[in-house]
Formats: C-alpha cells, sequence, structure tokens
C-alpha cells in the first residue's frame, strides 16, 4: 500500500503526471458487474462449513450457530471484441479454496471463447461440462451435497451448435476441484466431460457424462498409490409448467464425485469407490408483483455398504427448503429463506440421523 501511494505522488509531481492523468481503457468492450449480498444466518445445531450449510454435524443445541456476512458479494468484467472473441474474469469472497484464507478473494470464472461460426472453443476457469440447473437456494452452496452436483475448475472445451434445438460440447479438465486436493493431479490424467443439449419449445433437457481418475496419495497408508475411478451420468431438466411455474432439476449416478460435490464428499479407492446416486427438484413460482418463491428439495445417497462405520461416515444427506422473493427498494431483493436438513451417519454400532433447521436471511444488490 505505502509503495502504490508513493508510486502514485512520483507520477502526479514529475514528468510522469500527464501521463498518469489520461484516462486507461480497455481495446475490448468491457462490462462491470457484480452484487453486493448480505446473509444473516441461524441453525438451530451444528452444521459443516458455517455460511454454507453443507451438512448435519451434531444435534446439540449448544452447537446452534448465528452469522452475518457479507462474503457473498461478487465482482466481475465481461469482455468482448466484435462477436468472435470474449472472456469473463469473476470473484467473490467466500475463500477457503486452493489453502486460501477465510476472506480471501476466491476466483470464480476466467476464461477466453473463441467462436467460430457454430463452434466455439473456450479455455480457463468456468463451470463443469454439467447440466447447470440448479435450486432457487439463497445459501450460496445451492444443494451442493443435497443432489446438486456443480463446480468449476480449469479446462478446455469444444461447442457445437448443430441447429436451433441440439447443442453438443466436449471438455478437457483438471481432475479435482482445488489445487490442494493432489489427488486428482497424481493420476497424471485429465478428466473428460462431455454434453448433448435439447431444446423442445420452451423446455430444455441435458445429458453429461464424466470419465476422470484420482490417485490416493496418503503417505504410510495400505491404499497408498491405488486408483479410484471417477465416473458420472448426471440429466437435467428445465421445463416451464406454464407462465407462472418452472419445474427444474437433476437426476444423476456416478463414483467418486467429490469434485461435483457429491458422494456428500466421500471418496474410495480400488474396490472401496463410493458409489453414489441422488438428485434434486425445484418448482419455482413467479405470480404476478414483485415476489416470487422457490420449493425444492434434494438428496445425496451413496452406497453405505462403500463407507467404513465412524463418527463421521455420512451415508445419507436430505434437504428440503422453501423461500420468498421480493424486488423491494426498487434494485435490492430481500429474500427469507428455511431449510429442513437431515444427515445420516453409519456407526459402528448402527445408523443415526442428525436434524437441523436452516433460517436464511438475505439483501442482494445487483449491479
Amino acid at each position: 500500500m505505502m509503495l502504490s501511494a508513493i508510486a502514485a505522488v512520483l507520477l502526479l509531481d514529475g514528468p510522469g503526471a500527464a501521463r498518469a492523468q489520461e484516462a486507461v481503457t480497455s481495446k475490448y468492450k468491457t462490462t462491470f458487474y457484480g452484487q453486493i449480498k448480505t446473509d444473516v444466518v441461524y441453525d438451530e445445531h451444528g452444521v459443516a462449513e458455517n455460511d454454507y450449510a453443507q451438512y448435519v454435524t451434531s444435534k446439540n443445541d449448544n452447537d446452534r450457530d448465528f452469522r452475518l456476512s457479507a462474503r457473498g458479494s461478487r465482482l466481475g468484467f465481461d469482455l468482448k471484441d466484435a462477436d468472435k472473441i470474449s472472456g469473463k474474469m469473476e470473484m467473490d469472497f467466500i475463500g477457503v479454496t486452493d489453502g486460501a484464507a477465510a476472506t480471501a478473494p476466491r476466483l470464480r470464472h476466467a476464461y477466453v471463447n473463441i467462436k467460430s461460426g457454430k463452434t466455439d472453443m473456450l479455455v480457463g476457469q468456468t463451470w463443469h461440462l454439467l447440466p447447470m440447473e440448479l435450486p432457487g437456494s439463497n445459501n450460496d452452496f445451492l444443494l451442493g451435497y443435497s443432489g446438486a452436483l456443480y463446480s468449476r475448475a480449469p479446462q478446455v472445451r469444444v461447442s457445437y451448435k448443430y441447429d436451433d434445438r441440439w447443442n453438443y460440447a466436449a471438455a478437457v479438465v483438471r481432475p479435482t476441484r482445488k489445487l490442494t486436493d493432489s489427488e486428482g493431479t497424481a493420476s497424471g490424467f485429465p478428466q473428460f466431460q462431455a454434453q448433448a443439449q435439447l431444446r423442445h419449445g420452451k423446455a430444455k433437457f441435458t445429458l453429461a457424462g464424466v470419465i476422470g481418475q484420482w490417485r490416493n496419495t496418503t503417505a504410510g497408508q495400505t491404499t497408498s498409490g491405488r486408483r479410484g475411478d471417477v465416473t458420472l451420468v448426471d440429466f437435467g431438466y428445465n421445463i416451464p409448467l406454464n407462465g407462472k411455474l418452472t419445474l427444474n432439476g437433476q437426476l444423476w449416478t456416478g463414483r467418486n464425485l467429490y469434485d461435483f460435490l457429491g458422494g456428500i464428499g466421500n471418496m474410495g479407492y480400488g474396490s472401496d469407490e463410493v458409489k453414489a446416486t441422488g438428485g434434486f427438484a425445484n418448482l419455482n413460482i413467479k405470480p404476478a408483483g414483485k415476489a416470487y418463491y422457490n420449493v425444492a428439495v434434494g438428496i445425496d445417497d451413496p452406497v453405505n455398504a462403500k463407507i467404513a462405520a465412524s463418527a463421521t461416515s455420512r451415508t445419507r444427506n436430505t434437504t428440503l427448503l422453501a423461500n420468498a422473493n421480493c424486488l423491494a427498494y426498487e434494485k435490492v431483493t430481500v429474500s427469507f429463506e428455511i431449510a429442513r436438513q437431515i444427515t445420516e451417519y453409519r456407526l459402528t454400532t448402527g445408523y443415526k440421523n442428525l436434524y437441523n433447521m436452516h433460517y436464511q436471511t438475505s439483501f442482494k444488490f445487483p449491479f
């Protein structure tokens, strides 16, 4: 900070003053955007990852929690050069990724897209090549570990628009969602993803597939060096039922789905690969006026036999949520959400369920 201030003074007082006062503009069309988002959260019982409310960790009333956070705020830039080249860079402040501190900026998107006729080539970090149907939740975790699959990673992607109904895409992707997860990159193989999307009237249907591999790098363990296959088949749908109701969601099954917030984070190697099945459904209700509503239910259900019994062995996670949203004060959206979470654990003595009620009020100002 001090060096920057000194440099600014020298520029303003010295020969470079005139140059420093010149406007600096991009040679590309640049759109600046973002949002200021503040969340007020209360959980009756303990949950993992604070603001995210990933799954229930405790049934004790002493573990209830209150939080007030603005870390969901975002900043971004869209860049465009005529109709052939475009790019995006976006970050938020949720942090806790790639070993960063909790309040450090987190890179969400950073890519360039090159268009040639019906073909697009994207290079950089953005969403995985999954259906990208997500619930209308105010929580930034968006039913991750509860049936909604998504995440972001660096990739090289090629998309082809066959006609107005069919789109196809394939991508080579970094095989882990965090740089600190060396198991993915240690496999020595990229992850391969593919997608086909059909638009029928106003409805959209997407089928995605993933193949990849991890390698256990834990030193001193009998599983060290063993490989774990990553596979996924994911079907997404978005169906407008009428002018006021829209149903969307995902149905999926696969193995070792940590990269996509599936399998409740469980991974396995060799014969212990963790298979999981799940999905979610979200009903969006938009009556006339400034208010709209969402009701959603999601489940993530790994195969119990592949998860060794322990105090932290999660074998099912279910969330039921509802929210009300209203555009108030012209630009600011105020939302209130209630979610019922149930997490099943496999113990040495049997199974147990932990419950939590999650309450969240959000204020969002997009710009």
